[in-house]
Formats: C-alpha cells, sequence, structure tokens
C-alpha cells in the first residue's frame, strides 16, 4: 500500500522521460508509485520505461496506454481513479512529463500538506527549465473577466519566496488531497472531461474553493517546467481549446452576483478573444465559442452539482487582462 501517487499524462514525450524520472527517483520521499498515463500513439514511451526502469514496472511504475489521445483530463483522471483504488493513497500528484524535480520536491509537498489541514490542494513552484532566472508558475490567477493566468509567470525567479494561500493549482506540478477530490467528483469524473485541455485546472480550481478548501503555495517544493515554445505562437488546438474552456469555466463557476457585477467585463473578453484571434488568422475562435455555447445546458447542469459552501470566493479574484512577457537581451 502507498500514500502517494504521481499521476503524469504523456503524448510524445519520449524526449523528456531522462530529466522526469531520474529526478524522481532521486527524492528524499521514496513511498510513491508513478501512474503514466500514455495518450501516445506511439509505444515510445513504454519502450523507454521498459529499456531503462524495467525492475520498477508494477512495483514502483503503474502504466496505462490509452487507445486514442484522451487529452489532460481524462488521461489525468484514469490516474486518478487507479491511484485511488489503493485505499492507504492520501495524496494525488499530478506531474507533468516536462519536468525535473528537485530531490526535495516531494517531500516538501506533503510536509505543506500536513500541516495545513484546510488545504485541498498545495502547488510547487514552477521554474521554467529554459530560462532558469523565471518563474513559470506558482499557482493560478483568475481574473473578474473569466480569464485565467499562471500567476507569477516570467517573473524573477527570486519572488515568491513565501509560503501563502492562493486560488488555486497550476496541475502541472503539485498535490490534491484525496478527501478534496472525492468531495469535487461528479459523474465518476475529477477534471472535467469536456475540457479535453486547457483551463482544467483553473476549473477544478474554483470548485475546490466553492466546495470550501483551500489551497497553499509552497515555495520549498521546486520543479523546472520544459515546456516547448514561449507562448508567442498560438496553435489552432491551443486557440480552440482555450477559447472554449474559458467559456465553460465562466458559465459553470463564476458566482452570480460576481457575474452580473463584472458581465461587462466578461463581454468584452469574449469579443476580444474573437477579435484578435480572427486578425491572427485563427477563425477556429469562432467554432470554439459556437461549440461554448453550444453546450450552455450542459455547464449549468454542472453548475447545480457544485457545493457552495465558500460564497466569498469572488475575493481571490483580480481583475486581468494579459500576462506578462518575458524580456530578453
Amino acid at each position: 500500500m502507498v500514500e502517494t501517487y504521481i499521476i503524469t499524462p504523456d503524448y510524445n514525450g519520449i524526449t523528456f522521460l531522462e530529466k522526469y524520472f531520474s529526478s524522481l527517483f532521486s527524492q528524499t520521499y521514496q513511498d510513491f508509485k508513478i501512474v503514466f498515463v500514455d495518450n501516445s500513439q506511439t509505444m515510445a514511451s513504454f519502450e523507454f520505461i521498459e529499456k531503462n526502469y524495467e525492475d520498477k514496472l508494477d512495483n514502483k511504475i503503474v502504466y496505462i496506454k490509452n487507445p486514442k489521445n484522451y487529452g489532460f483530463a481524462k488521461a489525468t483522471n484514469r490516474g486518478i481513479k487507479k491511484a485511488l483504488e489503493d485505499s492507504e493513497c492520501q495524496y494525488i500528484i499530478c506531474l507533468n512529463n516536462d519536468i525535473y524535480a528537485e530531490p526535495e520536491f516531494l517531500e516538501e509537498l506533503i510536509i505543506c500538506a500536513e500541516k495545513n489541514p484546510e488545504a485541498g490542494s498545495i502547488q510547487s513552484k514552477m521554474i521554467w527549465g529554459q530560462h532558469p532566472e523565471l518563474i513559470d508558475s506558482v499557482g493560478i490567477e483568475y481574473s473578474k473577466n473569466g480569464l485565467g493566468f499562471n500567476r507569477g509567470a516570467y517573473e524573477p525567479v527570486e519572488k515568491y519566496s513565501v509560503e501563502e494561500k492562493i486560488l488555486g493549482c497550476c496541475a502541472g506540478a503539485c498535490l490534491y488531497k484525496r478527501k478534496a477530490l472525492k468531495d469535487i467528483e461528479y459523474n465518476n469524473e475529477y477534471f472535467d472531461e469536456d475540457f479535453f485541455a486547457y483551463y482544467e485546472d483553473i476549473d477544478i480550481a474554483l470548485r475546490l474553493q466553492s466546495t470550501g478548501w483551500k489551497s497553499v503555495y509552497c515555495p520549498n517544493s521546486v520543479v523546472y517546467h520544459y515546456r516547448g515554445g514561449t507562448g508567442g505562437t498560438l496553435s489552432s488546438f491551443n486557440v480552440y481549446h482555450s477559447g472554449r474552456n474559458y467559456t465553460y469555466t465562466l458559465l459553470k463557476n463564476m458566482p452570480p452576483v460576481t457575474l452580473l457585477k463584472n458581465i461587462h467585463w466578461a463581454i468584452t473578453a469574449e469579443f476580444a478573444q474573437i477579435l484578435i484571434n480572427i486578425l491572427r488568422k485563427k477563425p477556429v475562435i469562432l467554432k470554439a465559442k459556437f461549440d461554448a455555447y453550444r453546450n450552455l445546458f450542459k455547464m449549468m447542469e454542472k453548475r447545480k452539482n457544485i457545493k457552495k459552501i465558500n460564497r466569498k470566493i469572488e475575493n481571490l479574484f483580480v481583475l486581468k487582462w494579459r500576462p506578462k512577457f518575458p524580456k530578453f537581451d
């Protein structure tokens, strides 16, 4: 029986796996299992694991192969369900495959979780791997206009050195408590599988807060995130899912009074997304918004099933329109 499970979805991530696995098997805390959920169309990731960690298959690495790319949300849910089959499992760690973790990453997360019983999620300090002088994420922010942001993105790495309460976690490197996930489970899902990818961690953060769970940032738990690109070039996939899921999140989670007070900002944000992406020659944004409102009643049904214990959630919202972008010499 194992107390902590690490859930990692993979999609053609073979180039990252050497750093990922070596950092996890060098942790100061070793009472964990990895549930590796493979969305790839090839067996390259499994072949890497089999070649390098055959002795750890099953006893330390649980490998799940999906028949197609299920996206982040569904793949992660498959991993979570597998982990929760173990009655001893108390902590679920969501961890991207393009992560290199410092040796105390897990130990510090768990220490923080244990000393904050009211917290349903704990956020690691995510540093941009290609530019380690900059932060990648230290949690998430949700704006009164419905836009979501990575907290601290592109700011100097020396900042955010104090443990503190935050709105919620970036699911690239964070801990969720078993009890918290069970509290927000809906239709046998934890992450909303209708999202596929993008905004799903903002959605789960808002649901946790609404249900009364807090979130805490743990600066001593450090990872390096070797993500691709700088975020400047958006693919049609990114534009579609971000644009659609922005609206899904707004419909599901924005408290009614907050929405009424800020409806002008939300409408502005909706139209701005359409205009900006049309100018970028990304007409897929129109399909994104059509699909979002086509599923209006489905989202409203999900909204009705969110517990509303914390009615002051809007106090955690900011008003923000665009992320900071890095400046390089």
